[in-house]
């Protein structure tokens, strides 16, 4: 604890204690005969004490090294291509894809500038890990309606694409991506409707998971180590094996049934609700945690050990020029803080080392800790 608090806070406690006694001694009389309040000193002693109670739990706080968190800020913001779609750390590197070229982008983190680009014929997501760089590209705008969607493996040492593995399920039938992700040592291609799971070694599929109902469509799906989560368009939160496939419980959660699943930090489940809320959802009985108010819409949450990061877009009728990033305790949901991003728009954010990364559509990174 600082000198200067320590200064604040014993002026703030006399100004406490004096504003009491000034506080219409007359006025308050009566009002304190009938309820039995005490008088103007044991008020204010009152008042002393609940803010020195403060003062010693700020001050437990500090002498066991956990400070109040300190408020998010840009170190920078820097253009490194014409645009950008999605970020993934790995291998001493950052990627990302550039949509307008179809390229896969390797950048330097401390230099922020591209060092290698790898044409792969279309937009791309992309993951690192299990390896390797793992790339979706091809007709993602569309499901591969107007062309195929190819899962593509990324050699680190080469920077060369060293595998184009086929999008087949187990019974042959074609399995079209719009994103991948990494669990562990293992590759999931993700579609609208299923998830397909690839070997790292074997550079195949192994595993089909079908998560589409006669309702629809899953509203956000979640992969860890262990489970594919899934929310159906009815609302019930759907549990998958990771080794088997095969399900393993469906809770009713109990939220509206235009909510999205998305992950949260360290395996939480999040909803994106209607109107800008965020909630966090107990996956062994579907309960609401805790639910807040973020904003009018919510673009991106990305979630680190610690902390949960939400882009809220401006709304159109706003003097805000620019989206806003919020840092949430993901433990209570409770506001960490707030900074406006330079650029509107996230089309990607990771964590990269100590900072966090946001990709803009226009081809910026902004670096914020």
């Amino acid at each position: 604890m600082t000198d200067d608090f320590v200064t604040e806070l014993k002026l703030q406690l006399r100004d406490v204690a004096l504003q009491d006694e000034e506080r219409g001694r007359v006025g308050l009389g009566l009002v304190r005969a009938r309820r039995r309040l005490p008088g103007p000193e044991p008020v204010a002693a009152i008042a002393l004490g609940v803010l020195l109670a403060l003062a010693v739990a700020l001050g437990a706080l500090h002498l066991r090294g956990e400070p109040e968190p300190e408020a998010p800020k840009v170190l920078g913001t820097y253009q490194v291509a014409d645009g950008l779609s999605s970020l993934a750390p790995g291998f001493g590197s950052v990627w990302s894809a550039d949509p307008i070229h179809d390229d896969v982008l390797r950048i330097d983190p401390r230099t922020r500038r591209v060092i290698a680009r790898i044409a792969v014929g279309g937009e791309a997501r992309v993951a690192a890990g299990a390896g390797a760089v793992w790339v979706v590209a091809g007709d993602l705008q569309y499901g591969g309606a107007e062309g195929p969607v190819r899962l593509l493996r990324i050699d680190p040492r080469t920077n060369r694409v060293v595998a184009h593995i086929p999008m087949r399920t187990g019974t042959g039938a074609r399995f079209v991506p719009v994103d991948v992700r990494i669990a562990g040592r293992t590759v999931w291609a993700v579609g609208l409707d299923g998830v397909l799971r690839v070997d790292p070694q074997t550079d195949s599929p192994d595993l089909h998971i079908a998560l589409g109902t006669p309702a629809g469509d899953p509203r956000g799906i979640v992969i860890t180590e262990e489970y594919v989560w899934a929310l159906s368009a009815e609302g019930r939160l759907m549990r998958y094996d990771t080794r088997s496939g095969r399900p393993s419980g469906a809770q009713r959660v109990h939220a509206p049934v235009a909510a999205y699943l998305v992950g949260g930090p360290s395996g939480r489940l999040m909803l994106l609700l209607g109107r800008g809320g965020l909630a966090l959802i107990d996956p062994s009985d579907g309960r609401i945690v805790w639910r807040v108010a973020a904003g009018k819409d919510i673009g991106w949450v990305h979630g680190r050990e610690g902390d949960l990061w939400v882009q809220v877009l401006a709304p159109e009728s706003s003097d805000l020029a620019h989206d806003q990033l919020l840092r949430l305790d993901p433990e209570s949901g409770r506001r960490r803080g707030a900074i406006e991003l330079p650029a509107t728009g996230v089309a990607g954010m990771a964590d990269v080392g100590r900072d966090l990364w946001t990709a803009t559509p226009g081809g910026a990174v902004t670096i914020i800790r």
